[in-house]
């Protein structure tokens, strides 16, 4: 019964290392995953300001700057969501 009273405390003393460590953790896997938030930097579009269609874009996320060539025509957001993995040639 002692060997896993003492499991199971070694196992709360790490959990509880590990969750006063989160902030780092979730700085950690920004950087290392290749898929993230990205926000847009640079854009053009034509028409109206009131209705542009966007003709490129460009993002700045953890792998620098990213224009993706594909469903731009029209649609640009300020915050995406990107694999780098893909859009790179």
């Amino acid at each position: 019964m002692r060997g896993v009273l003492a499991v199971g405390g070694g196992v709360a003393r790490l959990m509880g290392s590990v969750l006063r460590r989160w902030p780092l953790i979730l700085i950690a896997a920004f950087f290392i995953s290749p898929s993230g938030p990205h926000l847009r930097v640079v854009y053009s579009y034509r028409g109206p300001a009131s209705h542009p269609a966007y003709i490129s874009c460009t993002y700045l996320g953890s792998r620098g700057f990213i224009t993706p060539s594909y469903g731009v025509m029209g649609d640009c957001p300020l915050i995406a969501w990107i694999d780098a993995w893909e859009v790179r040639p």
